[in-house]
């Protein structure tokens, strides 16, 4: 029989399950969404050295005044530094990261300042 404007209306057709796909479609794509979002949350940060488009990009510069036998150390550090990281490494990069170094171990930098003479007076004076 020829379909047409007698048809019935209500007869379950291949066309009236689509609405139904659309919506497990929906589930689906949802679910896909959910899980995607988790990998990605789950992915760890791009390192500081990737992420930035050049090595001055959000630092402030900071006059630094060196004494000549520190200054002289410097390219010696820099080439023992890219020996153990296996890499260039860019000065500012090393400079920050020995900072950050000493304020994480401020022990250490007293020490230093104590064979500069802090704490001299202190110590002469106790014994």
């Amino acid at each position: 029989m020829k379909s047409g404007s007698g048809d019935d209306p209500f007869a379950e057709t291949d066309a009236d399950t689509e609405p139904e796909s659309d919506g497990q479609q929906d589930e689906v794509t949802a679910t896909e969404t959910e899980s995607s979002d988790v990998q990605t949350t789950a992915q760890p940060d791009i390192p500081y050295k990737f992420r930035r488009d050049s090595v001055k990009q959000d630092r402030k510069q900071r006059p630094i005044f060196i004494r000549p036998e520190v200054e002289e150390r410097e390219s010696t550090f820099l080439r023992n530094l890219e020996d153990e990281v296996g890499e260039d490494v860019y000065k500012t990069d090393a400079l920050e990261a020995a900072l950050v170094v000493a304020m994480d171990n401020p022990d250490l930098v007293a020490e230093k300042l104590r064979e500069w003479g802090y704490d001299w007076e202190q110590s002469t004076a106790s014994r």
